[in-house]
């Protein structure tokens, strides 16, 4: 991916120091990551790759910048270090995205060896001088490249990465194509191709720089969530359910429904501990999909669930009893059911606390039903 000819027009001005300015900021990034991540080997090995892509993008600057040839002796450096850094790159984002793949140092020194054979070879059988000029090129090393891309598409087709690598592979495999075009079909006479050249560069790394982004973005997500969601329910855990319901109860009139799944530890005991998981997903997704219109759910603990509903369009007693039956006819258990109202109470320890009573009355009294606090009577609330 080097390219040292001095070329007057803006794009071969500017593209190497894009590339360069990208392949930085990446390379920062991956540092300020590694510094945070328990798995620092990935992105020591990133950063050396970073690090030595840089190497090409810095000479490429500087060729466009003082409009000089690259002395030979760096430019066969900088063309080894832009074929490494494309190798390690790829290597390494194959291990940030794809699950079960493990970053393995021996492939990635194999192939290196591999690109320093070819343009040793390229040496030996005399450097290709581009329309009799002094530019160099160096067909064994391109077409190495040529087939290291195709096989890296062939290979990572049935890994699951994102859309961008794949993008990234291919524009890769354009920029290859096009380079083998400019130098050795049409030596440098078409001008459209060596814009092409020039900028399918800059497009890879800002791929890169995306990739990476993603990445984070996909922990900072995943960490996130891991805090307000349950793990094994996808419900909010308790304290960000109380956290919602706060500013619900604030904004408007609101019900919290109660659910308790009945006779869930003789299902645990008698069908074992992944029966009873699934019917608690199963529950825990009706509840979700009965409140989600109006509300929010979590899992208050063990096998009870919460969900909490503005009641200004609709009325409790209505959700509660499509998810009592829902649950009646979809899954293997049955749940208790009761709710309670800000018109009984406006505060949230109460509130729940009084749904939770309605719920008890609702599993005392028979299960499988559905009891409001306000219909609890009066004896069974004072002896509560």
């Amino acid at each position: 991916m080097t390219i040292f000819t001095a070329n007057p027009h803006l794009l071969s001005t500017l593209a190497p120091f894009i590339c360069f300015i990208v392949t930085v900021i990446c390379l920062l990034t991956s540092i300020k990551i590694m510094r945070r991540y328990r798995h620092k080997q990935v992105f020591i090995i990133l950063i050396c790759g970073l690090g030595t892509a840089a190497i090409p993008q810095l000479l490429n600057a500087y060729a466009a910048s003082s409009l000089q040839a690259v002395p030979e002796s760096l430019y066969i450096i900088s063309t080894i270090a832009g074929t490494i850094s494309f190798i390690i790159i790829n290597f390494v984002f194959m291990k940030m995205y794809a699950i079960g793949i493990r970053i393995r140092i021996a492939p990635i020194l194999l192939l290196s060896l591999g690109a320093a054979i070819a343009i040793a070879a390229s040496f030996l059988l005399a450097p290709y001088e581009i329309g009799g000029t002094k530019a160099l090129g160096f067909p064994v090393l391109d077409f190495y490249m040529f087939i290291l891309i195709i096989t890296m598409l062939v290979v990572t087709r049935h890994i699951e990465m994102p859309a961008a690598y794949f993008i990234s592979l291919c524009v890769m495999f354009s920029y290859q194509i096009a380079l083998m075009l400019h130098q050795y079909v049409f030596e440098h006479s078409q001008p459209w191709l060596g814009a092409l050249v020039m900028a399918l560069p800059v497009l890879y790394y800002f791929l890169l720089f995306y990739l990476l982004l993603e990445w984070i973005m996909e922990r900072l997500l995943t960490t996130y969530q891991s805090a307000i969601l349950d793990g094994l329910t996808g419900l909010y855990v308790r304290r960000h359910f109380q956290k919602k319901l706060a500013e619900m109860i604030a904004r408007k009139p609101a019900a919290v429904i109660f659910c308790d799944i009945d006779n869930f530890k003789s299902l645990n005991d008698t069908k074992g501990h992944h029966a009873a998981d699934q019917a608690l997903q199963q529950v825990a997704s009706i509840l979700r999909d009965e409140v989600a219109p109006h509300g929010i759910a979590g899992r208050y603990g063990g096998e009870e669930l919460l969900g909490a509903i503005e009641i200004d369009k609709v009325k409790p007693q209505t959700i509660a009893e499509r998810i009592r039956a829902r649950v009646e006819q979809e899954t293997i258990v049955t749940v208790s059911v009761g709710f309670c109202t800000t018109k009984e109470s406006a505060e949230l320890a109460s509130l729940v606390k009084l749904a939770d009573e309605a719920m008890y009355y609702s599993k005392s009294t028979g299960k499988n039903k559905v009891t409001s606090y306000r219909s609890i009577p009066a004896a069974y609330k004072n002896k509560a």
